[in-house]
């Protein structure tokens, strides 16, 4: 892929975690979380960003998240977006034909003002082995990756994509210029140099791109590990629950909004039931990523119960208009037979 924007400088690494408050750097998610793409600099201002690849705009529209957000489809099924942005050019709707360098939008701060303009951008693979089948550099020596390879093969459905660094597929690097010139002698000085670090190699303490983590997640935890190495400490002299360390496979990006009660379903099994590694997660994450997950499931049971009493409320209307259907022809009966009765007893009379 092409550069999105002019400039061609990354103020916001992959994988780095937010504590939430002052430590988001005014990004629009307020709570703690972890930066699950790659924020390019427009200094500040409203700037052009561009398609970096060939596609199908699969969506553009507004997320009370992300802001104007751009998403373009390539035709391997990947999905590349564009977050926060203040505007979209001419044609860029869904469906719109799209070829790298053409013009997408003004790079912005929607939804939160408090934020400097720039453009967050993210990538999707379009299955979960293809976001792993790079990093398992023992495995390619041997011949081609075969899924087979990994402990577990969960694959999406469908929807926007398993988010994974998008370093490795643009034709150049990018230096990063975060504000911690301190990390740049353990994460490195550029995107590339980062991803081979955190995914070319696993630090001490650190955990190896595998099926059960999310790539933004090994990342995250990766730059800690690293960070502790330089510091002459363990990952665990200096993590605790109150950070982002370890996560469960989380579903993909924006998924549930689009799923249908059986598709979160069959989502939720997968993640819990399809993974032979699930148990002996649950035993490794901290007790943060723990109450997220339950939080989602709480979430999931939510919805689940809000579609069944909608399906309930409409099965109910359909018994109150049978019944009214069947009484107004009972009514239609008796006035029936109530006039053939009076008609047959005024024949009697007469």
């Amino acid at each position: 892929m092409i550069s999105p924007t002019q400039k061609e400088v990354v103020s916001g690494r992959f994988g780095k975690y937010r504590p939430g408050g002052a430590g988001n750097h005014g990004s629009a998610v307020k709570t703690p979380h972890m930066h699950s793409g790659l924020d390019f600099s427009t200094s500040g201002q409203s700037q052009p960003v561009y398609a970096t690849t060939d596609g199908v705009v699969s969506n553009a529209g507004f997320s009370s998240s992300a802001g104007n957000t751009v998403y373009i489809k390539r035709d391997n099924g990947d999905i590349v977006s564009y977050f926060h942005l203040s505007g979209f050019a001419d044609g860029i709707k869904k469906g719109a034909q799209v070829k790298a360098g053409q013009l997408v939008g003004i790079s912005g701060n929607t939804p939160a003002a408090t934020m400097a303009k720039h453009l967050h951008f993210e990538y999707g693979t379009a299955t979960r082995d293809e976001a792993r089948a790079k990093a398992f550099s023992e495995n390619a020596q041997r011949g081609p990756f075969a899924p087979g390879q990994l402990p577990s093969v969960v694959k999406q459905k469908a929807g926007l994509g398993w988010r994974t660094d998008p370093a490795p597929y643009f034709c150049e690097t990018f230096p990063i210029q975060d504000g911690h010139p301190e990390h740049y002698p353990i994460l490195g000085r550029d995107t590339k140099a980062q991803h081979d670090i955190l995914f070319g190699s696993v630090p001490d303490g650190g955990v190896a791109p595998n099926a059960q983590y999310d790539d933004v997640a090994v990342a995250a935890a990766n730059m800690d590990a690293k960070a502790a190495g330089a510091s002459g400490q363990l990952p665990e002299m200096q993590l605790s629950d109150a950070d982002g360390y370890g996560a469960l496979p989380q579903p993909p990006l924006g998924e549930y909004d689009a799923m249908s009660p059986l598709e979160m379903l069959e989502t939720e099994g997968m993640r819990r039931f399809g993974s032979a590694q699930w148990n002996t997660n649950l035993t490794q994450v901290s007790s943060r990523a723990l109450w997220v997950d339950y939080n989602l499931a709480q979430g999931v049971a939510t919805r689940l119960d809000a579609e069944i009493l909608r399906k309930k409320e409409r099965i109910d209307a359909l018994f109150a208009a049978l019944v009214a259907a069947r009484g107004g022809a009972l009514a239609q009966d008796a006035q029936r037979n109530a006039h053939v009765a009076g008609r047959d007893a005024a024949r009697k009379i007469k």
